[in-house]
């Protein structure tokens, strides 16, 4: 008989997810930010 993962499991794969989306979200947000200033001063 197949094998199934357990719901922790999914639970765990879910948070990892969300948590490296909300980095990248974060990050790009901050790099965003710094190429606007950046862009303001050259100008």
């Amino acid at each position: 008989m197949p094998t199934y993962p357990s719901p922790f499991e999914y639970l765990i794969v879910f948070a990892v997810v969300f948590s490296a989306g909300v980095l990248t979200s974060v990050g790009l947000r901050q790099y965003i930010n710094k190429v606007r200033r950046e862009a303001i001063s050259h100008a």
